[in-house]
């Protein structure tokens, strides 16, 4: 569910919805090595998206499944974003992310709740996206992921 630039405006809603930083406590510790993302995105009134693929390394201190979900911490803060841990059950994820409108990206809530183990997830996020005029778009993303191994050298 990273928000920023997947897919013009669905990417920039989904992904711009982020936040400053994710609380230490609230980090949900996954495997390190590589691992495959996967998110399928609708949007609203808009034509039916391509999934999207992409393979990361995750380095032992960096070993949290918010790093494969959310843009990092720097990005969040760049965007005046703000994180919300959900509820907390043992092997699920649940936060918001809301960040507000800018220039270039429509102001965005994206609410995810993600089942986790430590080699894969694999859940739902869904989003609501409102420019400066007040159009409001919603969508939904179907998030999944695994761990491929140890990352090539």
């Amino acid at each position: 569910m990273k928000l920023f630039p997947p897919s013009a405006f669905a990417g920039a809603l989904l992904l711009g919805a982020l936040t400053v930083a994710v609380p230490a406590g609230a980090q949900t510790a996954i495997q390190a090595g590589e691992w495959e993302t996967t998110e399928k995105t609708s949007m609203e009134g808009m034509p039916q998206m391509p999934p999207t693929s992409k393979k990361i390394c995750l380095a032992a201190d960096e070993a949290q499944l918010e790093r494969l979900l959310f843009p990092t911490p720097d990005e969040i803060k760049q965007h005046g974003c703000k994180y919300e841990p959900g509820a907390q059950k043992a092997g699920v994820l649940a936060a918001t992310l809301t960040c507000p409108p800018n220039d270039q990206l429509p102001g965005v809530t994206a609410k995810a709740e993600v089942s986790y183990s430590p080699t894969s997830y694999q859940g739902v996020g869904q989003l609501e996206a409102a420019d400066k005029s007040g159009t409001t778009v919603k969508g939904k993303s179907e998030l999944s992921g695994k761990r491929l191994g140890d990352c090539p050298k």
